[in-house]
């Protein structure tokens, strides 16, 4: 009856463990559904930014420029036409005389900070022939959106087709505040697109919105309309997907404080139990242990200890950010990891305060069979599965076969012991 009892809680141990990664990977996938990537075909190259952070502005920069050197010069940008065409106009000018009024007169939007301002400085200075084409509803219709029919009437071009998008724009604008309509806005932002594009001549151009446009979870934003007109040639990638990716790929050299606190939380209660707590008969046991699983053992060991330190992608990746923390969902299983290792401490604790038998130093804890070794070798196994990192995944496997295996012939030792005792 006991056995049953103990393989049930064994099942839910080990079963709990499964769960939780399988659910953790199938919430980043859902999560990563959200993203059409691109490939060959791929010509309008959209990226999904939350406006405001300097992170996001980087890499869009980064992006563009990568584009820019491959020929394209066309930027579609969240903003509406004839706010696209005063900074058309700012490229060609010496004097930041414009751009400086443009944001002057955005000033309290999500688009008022430095980040986004020195953005369009270093597109100017390092791609300076890009064209931005804004393809939102006419926000500031009646300051920016006037102030650019007066330059065309100043100029002369009443009659251009300038003029023309620009006041079609501002009434877009005029009509999305009076209604409040988000539908209307996307429907707008659709139309524009499609005839931006057209204007531009087609080709591969590259897109910034705010990832809320380019969410494919959510049918009635724009996103989803464009991608029926141009199915295959378009992409959409939130910017938050590659920030995470730079962060630390699976083989990056670089310091881990993650590793390095698994490792005092190994090596720190082994200290223990060799100063002062140490097994009774452990060390006649010891003398029989298996030397192919014993080499097992030793190599892992080091190889576990060596990568916990110097692969920075075991490191949970999250992004502190003005509005909150962002993470991917698979840092779950990071935070299963971390969990295994607190049950690694609690059964220490609950060793030192027992009789310090063999039974009890090979025992089970909250249904983990050999608990001083099964929690330490998952925990590190699920690191490798988090950081998708070969080498870590490997080292676990190896550490496992040779500390496990250890383990569980001391255990059946302790059960041949038990049986001839009770003859």
């Amino acid at each position: 009856m006991r056995d049953k009892k103990a393989r049930i809680k064994t099942i839910l141990a080990f079963g709990t463990v499964l769960i939780v990664v399988m659910v953790a990977w199938l919430l980043n996938q859902f999560d990563r559904s959200r993203d059409v990537l691109p490939n060959e075909n791929t010509t309008i190259n959209l990226y999904g930014e939350m406006h405001g952070y300097k992170e996001f502005y980087d890499i869009e920069f980064q992006e563009w420029k990568k584009f820019y050197d491959e020929g394209c010069r066309n930027l579609f940008i969240e903003l509406p036409y004839f706010s696209a065409e005063f900074l058309n106009e700012w490229m060609k000018e010496d004097s930041d005389e414009l751009i400086d009024k443009f944001f002057e007169e955005i000033k309290g939007s999500a688009g008022d900070n430095e980040y986004f301002y020195e953005f369009f400085h270093e597109i100017k200075e390092y791609c300076p022939e890009t064209i931005f084409y804004g393809t939102d509803v006419g926000h500031l219709y009646n300051t920016t959106g006037l102030r650019y029919l007066r330059y065309l009437e100043e100029n002369g071009l009443t009659d251009s087709e300038k003029y023309s998008l620009a006041n079609e724009n501002i009434q877009q604008g005029i009509a999305y505040y009076e209604s409040n309509d988000s539908a209307r806005r996307e429907s707008y932002m659709v139309s524009n697109f499609i005839n931006a594009y057209e204007r531009c001549g087609g080709g591969k151009i590259m897109g910034i919105y705010g990832s809320y446009h380019t969410d494919f979870h959510n049918s009635d934003v724009m996103v989803v309309k464009l991608k029926e007109k141009y199915g295959d040639r378009m992409s959409a990638v939130r910017v938050k997907i590659i920030a995470f990716e730079q962060m630390d790929e699976p083989y990056d050299f670089g310091f881990c404080i993650t590793g390095v606190v698994f490792l005092l939380m190994l090596f720190v209660p082994n200290i223990m139990w060799t100063r002062k707590g140490k097994t009774i008969g452990y060390v006649e046991s010891a003398k029989k242990e298996n030397k192919v699983l014993l080499i097992f053992e030793r190599v892992g060991q080091v190889a576990v200890s060596t990568a916990l330190v110097f692969f920075s992608a075991l490191n949970p990746k999250v992004m502190v950010l003005v509005d909150g923390l962002y993470f991917e969902w698979k840092i779950i299983i990071w935070m299963m990891a971390l969990t295994l290792m607190i049950l690694y401490e609690c059964y220490w604790m609950k060793y030192f305060k027992s009789s310090k038998t063999m039974k009890d130093y090979y025992s089970s804890f909250v249904g983990f069979p050999l608990a001083g070794a099964t929690l330490p070798v998952m925990a590190v196994l699920l690191l490798g599965i988090y950081s998708e990192n070969v080498i870590v995944i490997c080292s676990a496997i190896i550490l496992g076969i040779g500390h496990i295996g250890i383990h569980y012939m001391h255990k059946k030792e302790i059960k041949r012991n038990m049986d001839k005792f009770m003859i």
